[in-house]
């Protein structure tokens, strides 16, 4: 099991909250980029005679794009996850996002023998994610958390200029604000939630850590750490190969029930 449970969870602990960003306050998932993939083969004139097939060659090419060694991947049903070295091993070089989504969608239309231009398909999920919609309660539950005196923060796999926009149409404030290119270094790795301990000046484990994947949110904070909310934003269960998180939510607004005042 990755990331053995830890010491009882006590909400008067905590001091900050941080969320990850999509799929969490941002409501754009695997279902939009189906849409979006959709639409930018139709914008080039691309046809494609099977999308289905099309688009799980798409999700699984996210390997091809990924800046993690592959050599030890462990499959876990569309995207595996290697492990260890995730979590604690080197940092590997960094990508844009925009760049790992362009390899992405090139490594799956070479895999269908299609010509089509991966740059603007990037471009498109840049401006997709740019202008996702927070989900309803985001916005009521950051606030009233803040009221309550808690630290806030937002730590999301995303470059820069699409989180920043998707944040300022949305009104979410956070006193810190971080993504893996500011960090040059991406979730699950240990690193990235000690950086986020190191800017909230608090524990790790006087954090809650917010987000929508077991492994990158759930289990990489708890190797850092950190406490861990898990939002469920799907049917599916959590994971039995991830040691469960601390807190699970079906919506953001639970938080307030969970979390009385810092």
């Amino acid at each position: 099991m990755i990331g053995e449970p830890g010491t009882p969870f006590d909400p008067a602990r905590i001091r900050a909250v941080a969320f990850d960003g999509y799929g969490t306050l941002f409501d754009y998932g695997m279902p939009h980029f189906r849409v979006d993939v959709a639409a930018e083969l139709e914008h080039q004139g691309v046809t494609v005679e099977d999308f289905d097939a099309f688009f799980l060659t798409w999700q699984r090419s996210y390997r091809a794009g990924d800046v993690w060694d592959q050599s030890d991947r462990v499959e876990q049903g569309i995207r595996g996850w290697p492990t260890e070295r995730a979590l604690n091993g080197p940092l590997p070089d960094w990508h844009s996002q925009w760049e790992i989504w362009r390899r992405q969608y090139q490594a799956a239309v070479d895999h269908h023998g299609l010509t089509s231009d991966a740059a603007s398909a990037a471009d498109r999920f840049r401006a997709a994610l740019s202008v996702a919609p927070a989900y309803p309660d985001a916005h009521d539950t950051v606030e009233r958390l803040a009221g309550r005196g808690y630290l806030l923060g937002l730590l999301s796999n995303a470059d820069e200029d699409f989180l920043q926009a998707a944040l300022s149409r949305a009104r979410l404030r956070f006193s810190v604000i971080q993504s893996s290119e500011s960090l040059r270094a991406y979730k699950p790795h240990r690193a990235i939630y000690q950086a986020l301990s190191g800017r909230f000046a608090v524990a790790p484990d006087e954090i809650l850590y917010v987000g929508d994947s077991p492994f990158a949110d759930v289990a990489g904070a708890a190797n850092a750490g950190l406490r861990t909310a898990w939002i469920r934003r799907e049917e599916t269960a959590f994971p039995d190969h991830i040691a469960p998180p601390d807190v699970t939510l079906t919506a953001l607004i639970d938080l307030l029930e969970v979390l009385p005042g810092a």
